[in-house]
């Protein structure tokens, strides 16, 4: 899913609907040339685990659709 259309999308959303309550923590993209593991989209560990979550919820959500 990664590199999708869908994925920068779903990327997109997530950020709208997060910032707005993200109380200490940045929504900070990690930067595409760093050496990260393939489950590191934002620097912040916290806002990594909501995505991880939220990518999780929207598959789940697919997934139930058909």
């Amino acid at each position: 899913m990664r590199g999708t259309k869908e994925f920068y999308e779903l990327r997109d959303h997530f950020e709208k609907d997060v910032k707005t309550g993200m109380y200490g923590h940045t929504v900070e993209r990690e930067k595409k040339d760093a050496k990260v593991p393939a489950d590191v989209f934002y620097t912040d560990g916290y806002v990594n685990q909501l995505f991880l979550s939220y990518m999780r919820g929207y598959s789940l959500g697919k997934c139930v659709e058909r």
